[in-house]
């Protein structure tokens, strides 16, 4: 199934969800994710997260970054259902000074807008990971339930 074959599975109605409202595009290589980032049409909605996110938390006063960051992502995504939405340079959520759960807060805006998210890292044996082992922002979760996982390759096909 081809990029569009994974826009026709998520609904346009936000009252229409599918089991999976949130699709994870996930590749080790950035290289390849801005494969799958040049095949999305112009009129596709895309967000750059740690563009966006920098900017926004740059010029906050609030001395809470993580509940800022928190409030700004789920503002920004919800604004823009029923989506989908694509969410790329995803990095900045895994900062570990802000404290967040990336996957968590994508799945509970998924809730309201359809997501499809480049995801820098790996899935392998049901678990999913950010970054490699060695990275200090690595991470890694188990819990997969109502999350659709693709490879580049398998989401160019």
């Amino acid at each position: 199934m081809g990029f569009s074959g994974i826009l026709a599975k998520l609904p346009m109605q936000s009252s229409h969800f599918s089991s999976n409202p949130l699709t994870l595009i996930v590749e080790r290589e950035i290289v390849e994710l801005e494969k799958f980032l040049s095949h999305i049409s112009q009129t596709q909605e895309v967000v750059s997260i740690g563009s966006e996110a920098s900017s926004f938390l740059l010029v906050s006063s609030d001395v809470d970054q993580s509940r800022t960051a928190r409030q700004w992502l789920v503002n920004e995504l919800r604004w823009k259902a029923p989506g989908p939405v694509v969410c790329t340079d995803i990095d900045l959520l895994f900062h570990p000074s802000l404290n967040l759960d990336p996957l968590g807060l994508f799945r509970q805006i998924s809730r309201h807008t359809n997501l499809i998210v480049l995801w820098p890292g790996t899935y392998q044996g049901n678990v999913l990971s950010y970054a490699v082992p060695e990275h200090q922002h690595y991470r890694s979760w188990k819990n997969l339930e109502g999350v659709e996982i693709k490879g580049v390759s398998d989401a160019l096909q």
